[in-house]
């Protein structure tokens, strides 16, 4: 999960003259290093002063994979709550978001936030397509566990067995349009090229 994460981490440029804003900074710069040193805890404290100094967007996705490692996911499904609040169109906080809620057997949510994921993906050009795959092997893990509990999963999740199934159904098929998007895209890269 570390390296999605560091290759979906996008800081805003947030410079002001302001002391608090650059405290702020700071916080969020040591809050990032923190986490990728895998100090966890020591991320957190750092972090939660970033948000309380108004860098909020970054700092709630770091703090939401830093209760991620530390298997707090009710609590990181609110930060990625917030960070999709403030930028709806970010794909990476729908997947983190999808991953807490896998392991809170909201199998629902999961779907439906990888559904959201794989849609923002399409439509945000400059990241790497190797993002599909990690959404299709999502998806298909979730197809296979509900499938090993079709007859309890409406009770479990007041849920419909079928519209599970559809989401599913739904966002591997938007996998294959992207796909096949994307293929045409590098193909008429390539002959621009070539003439």
């Amino acid at each position: 999960m570390k390296w999605f994460t560091n290759l979906t981490v996008k800081f805003k440029d947030k410079f002001s003259n302001s002391g608090t804003t650059d405290e702020g900074l700071k916080n969020l710069e040591k809050g990032k290093r923190l986490y990728n040193s895998n100090q966890i805890h020591d991320a957190l404290v750092y972090l939660d002063h970033a948000i309380n100094l108004g860098y909020d967007t970054d700092a709630y996705e770091i703090r939401g994979h830093c209760l991620q490692k530390l298997d707090y996911h009710y609590k990181a499904i609110e930060d990625f709550d917030k960070a999709i609040e403030m930028n709806p169109l970010e794909f990476s906080y729908y997947y983190s978001r999808a991953v807490s809620k896998k392991a809170i057997l909201d199998f629902t949510g999961q779907i439906e936030d990888l559904h959201n994921a794989i849609y923002y993906f399409n439509r945000n050009k400059n990241v790497e397509n190797n993002f599909l795959k990690v959404f299709e092997t999502d998806l298909l893990s979730a197809k296979t566990y509900i499938e090993g509990f079709k007859q309890n999963i409406t009770d479990l999740h007041h849920t419909p067995y079928l519209e599970i199934k559809t989401l599913i159904r739904d966002s591997l098929h938007l996998i294959k349009k992207v796909k096949l998007k994307n293929i045409k895209v590098n193909f008429q890269h390539n002959a621009n090229v070539k003439n």
